[in-house]
């Protein structure tokens, strides 16, 4: 058994995982969820198992990667400034694999994340709202 092929179980039980954590949350709430609801779920954990297959793979986000406050947020609003707006289901499947994460410099657990493609910055993404993506 191989990490490749640990990976490769991981993003095809997605689904499933998915399924677990929609009812998990429905029946914490008390009631069915909205489809909104589902692809903020979907999405949340895709985010979660495409971070942890990069960490397997090694492309973890570098020391040389870190951002003053200020830097963050500067690149944040050239993203929010060009890019669209595309709410929670903006990046998908395995596009993740080709990105690299950036958290923002914050005591917030939730804080802002900024996406690079190829070492460009690429989206940015508010917790509860969604993505904000550069489209050319």
């Amino acid at each position: 058994m191989t990490v490749k092929d640990i990976t490769e179980a991981m993003t095809d039980s997605h689904d499933g995982f998915t399924e677990l954590v929609t009812d998990s949350v429905s029946f914490r709430l008390g009631r069915p969820l909205t489809d909104e609801e589902h692809l903020m779920i979907y999405n949340i954990t895709e985010c979660a198992i495409y971070y942890a297959l990069n960490q397997l793979k090694g492309n973890s986000e570098n020391t040389d990667k870190s951002l003053t406050p200020e830097q963050f947020n500067d690149l944040a609003d050239y993203l929010y400034c060009c890019g669209v707006f595309s709410r929670s289901g903006g990046i998908q499947g395995k596009e993740f694999l080709s990105l690299t994460v950036i958290d923002e410099p914050t005591d917030e657990p939730d804080g802002r994340k900024i996406y690079l493609r190829d070492s460009y910055p690429f989206a940015v993404y508010d917790f509860d709202t969604g993505f904000t993506i550069l489209r050319f």
